[in-house]
């Protein structure tokens, strides 16, 4: 049983994921306790409620108690990118500039397979745009107004129809408003005149202006952020909101800090205004936890292996920084946000198995989620999992309940993998192993995608595997992408949550102002007072939340382009004041990063660079957990705790192998395969010919001794 001492003050991490909710509580001496409970889809704050009891009983203690002694709150929600996946937003009216209005429905001509596998894109004549659509085409009104590139009013607002459009659509139903005027990012005017009204006479109409969500170029792109952001609007705000007041009602004296998809926390309120930067914030905690060990390990490239209940998440630590998306998708809608770098396929421990028409063994999108869950859990499900294939094999005990709490049934794996194994002609064992097989190949081939689409050779990397089920693939994609190793941190089951705790307060805007190297004096000017602009508003967001400006550290980044480039890549600016000789800097920079991403020779500087938008970022630094354990070479309590029979490919057969108790481990100790580690959140795999080392933070490194020298 953990033991936090009772005067210790607590920070607790609880990020909702598909099928578990997880939470994580750290005490001021390192001492962590981590509780899971199963996702409530139909109600999320009761999972995150369901896990706070959990530690209460864990701690014997009140749950008044509990919340009294946090001095960090930090939740990760997927409220957001469920209503937006599952059709669930509020109705939402969208307003834009006369003969422009039917953006947002035509979008681009390559919206048909945004986010799509390379297999979908083959059936691209089959293909139709995302449907249903955000916003239904009755829902979309022209406004008369029109503002030029250089931010002069050429046609003025038309406000009385704008006001009579609007109210029509209350009238008719709609429940959110965005607005996305043309040039709207360079003078505002029109939209904060619409915005007026609608917050006068329709105060409980959530409404979203583009000049305010995403003040960025691309017409398209920033009228999708605007909808996502009025769409998920009143479900996030309404979640976040019921949850803070349960929270609060219950002891809790912190603020709510929440997780955002660019890698910092902010409160409620600002994320209320902005729920858009939400949405992914989950799989963002576990690639910042990632970026926080790398610092520990001294290990400055890996690639982030996120094994949940329905997706497989992959995201990117390289030269010890976070690697950002240049072009996010969602449902086949590209936007405007800054999000970190994370792609996903639905491969998870519930993806369940199935045999195509042409008769070929397939596993996944498809996941049997929370409820009811893969077979062996024992709710109700039928249809073969990746985790009911991982029980037959022996990767997961029957007698090791998961999360502590879900008890495995191993019979009830058997019969749902029958129903497949029986037309495919394959006893149990082999469709199980088959099914592993696939899911590792899937997972790999996203690994090799993200990497070398970036210029960069997945070999060089570490996997850095977290999730439920990424303990037990670990070593297998790992050695299918050819990487020299592998590492699973401590409560990797619950590591997303661990690594909302690694993060920082932060608050960013950016601003759309082209400008092409060389700058004269007049946009030397120009630049250097848009930074000063956006810093202002930034240190302001802080000074609403009750922090000082001595306490912010601000960032300047612009986004650089070759002319007649799409994608842009970020580039750090000098805090002092731009420039000429600041400048070429900067280009120099930029040369140098672009070859370093896609590769020598790649960069073509006679084409001319573009400067295209510019921001500040503000943070304020938070305390970093302490993760150490207590080191020793020998334990006093052998981790070996038996051995069973588990089934390994290389053997093509079951093998007699050791388990061992995760919890009896320490640092310096090394286990050869074939092995098992059985944790609270996790279980590791360790085949045979491969060794896995215990770290000082509780940590195991793995390598396939095939690969040593």
């Amino acid at each position: 049983m953990v033991v936090i001492p009772q005067n210790e003050e607590l920070r607790v991490g609880v990020d909702i994921g598909g099928t578990f909710t997880d939470c994580v509580v750290i005490g001021e001496s390192g001492t962590r306790l981590t509780v899971k409970s199963l996702t409530t889809p139909d109600n999320p704050a009761q999972g995150v409620i369901d896990c706070l009891h959990l530690v209460a009983g864990e701690l014997a203690a009140p749950l008044a108690d509990i919340l009294g002694r946090t001095t960090t709150f930090v939740h990760g929600t997927t409220v957001g990118t469920n209503a937006l996946a599952q059709r669930r937003g509020a109705r939402t009216g969208l307003l834009m500039t006369q003969g422009h209005e039917q953006t947002f429905t035509i979008g681009r001509v390559k919206q048909k397979i945004m986010g799509l596998s390379e297999r979908q894109k083959t059936h691209i004549t089959h293909l139709s745009k995302a449907d249903p659509p955000i916003v239904a085409p009755e829902d979309i009104r022209a406004v008369t107004e029109r503002i030029d590139f250089r931010g002069q009013v050429i046609v003025d607002l038309n406000i009385k129809a704008v006001e009579q459009a609007i109210d029509d659509l209350v009238a008719d139903g709609v429940q959110a408003l965005a607005v996305c005027l043309l040039w709207s990012f360079v003078n505002p005017v029109h939209e904060q005149r619409i915005g007026a009204y609608v917050r006068e006479h329709h105060p409980d109409v959530y409404l979203s202006l583009s000049s305010e969500v995403a003040p960025l170029i691309g017409e398209y792109e920033r009228s999708v952020s605007t909808v996502f952001n009025s769409y998920i609007g009143p479900t996030v705000g309404d979640y976040l909101h019921r949850l803070e007041t349960d929270l609060k009602a219950n002891g809790l004296t912190c603020s709510l800090l929440v997780m955002q998809t660019h890698g910092g926390l902010s409160t409620v309120d600002a994320v209320r205004n902005r729920p858009l930067l939400t949405v992914d914030s989950g799989p963002a905690g576990g690639v910042l936890g990632g970026l926080y060990f790398t610092e520990l390990m001294a290990d400055e490239d890996i690639v982030c292996a996120d094994v949940g209940g329905t997706t497989f998440d992959v995201g990117l630590v390289f030269k010890g920084r976070v690697q950002m998306d240049p072009g996010p998708v969602i449902d086949r809608y590209a936007y405007l946000t800054p999000k970190i770098y994370v792609k996903s396929i639905g491969a998870g421990g519930g993806s369940i198995a199935w045999i195509d028409p042409g008769g070929t063994l397939r596993v996944g999108p498809r996941s049997a989620g929370a409820a009811p869950g893969p077979a062996c859990y024992g709710h109700g499900g039928t249809e073969p999992t990746v985790t009911d294939a991982h029980v037959v094999l022996g990767y997961l005990d029957p007698d090791h309940p998961l999360g502590g709490t879900v008890t495995l049934d191993k019979t009830a794996a058997e019969t749902a993998l029958a129903r497949v194994a029986e037309p495919l002609g394959l006893s149990i064992s082999q469709l199980a192993a088959g099914i592993v097989e696939i899911s590792s190949a899937q997972m790999a081939d996203l690994m090799r995608k993200v990497t070398v689409e970036r210029g960069l050779d997945p070999r060089s990397f570490t996997v850095f595997a977290y999730g439920g089920a990424g303990p037990v693939f670990a070593p297998f994609i790992a050695r299918q992408i050819g990487a020299q190793k592998a590492y699973v941190p401590a409560d990797s089951g619950m590591f997303s949550a661990l690594g909302m705790l690694t993060t920082d307060m932060v608050f960013s805007e950016e601003r759309t102002i082209g400008l092409q190297p060389p700058l004269g004096r007049d946009q030397l000017e120009a630049v250097n007072g848009l930074l000063d602009d956006l810093a202002r508003q930034v240190v302001e967001q802080f000074g609403a939340e009750g922090i000082g400006p001595e306490q912010v550290a601000l960032h300047r980044v612009v986004d650089m382009r070759f002319r007649m480039q799409v994608h842009q890549l970020a580039i750090d600016l000098p805090d002092a004041s731009l420039t000429e000789a600041a400048i070429e800097a900067v280009c120099e920079n930029f040369l140098k990063t672009y070859e370093q991403t896609y590769g020598e020779n790649s960069a073509y500087p006679e084409a001319g660079m573009e400067m295209v938008n510019f921001r500040v970022v503000g943070t304020v630094a938070l305390e970093r957990p302490n993760l150490a354990i207590e080191s020793g070479g020998t334990s006093e309590i052998p981790s070996r705790i038996g051995a069973r029979n588990v089934y390994f490919a290389d053997a093509q057969d079951f093998v007699p192998t050791e388990i061992h108790d995760g919890k009896l481990l320490v640092p310096g100790q090394t286990l050869t395969g074939p092995a098992i580690v059985q944790r609270f959140g996790d279980t590791v795999v360790v085949p045979p010919d491969t060794r896995i080392d215990v770290d000082q933070y509780g940590g195991l490194t793995i390598v396939h001794l095939g690969d040593q020298a």
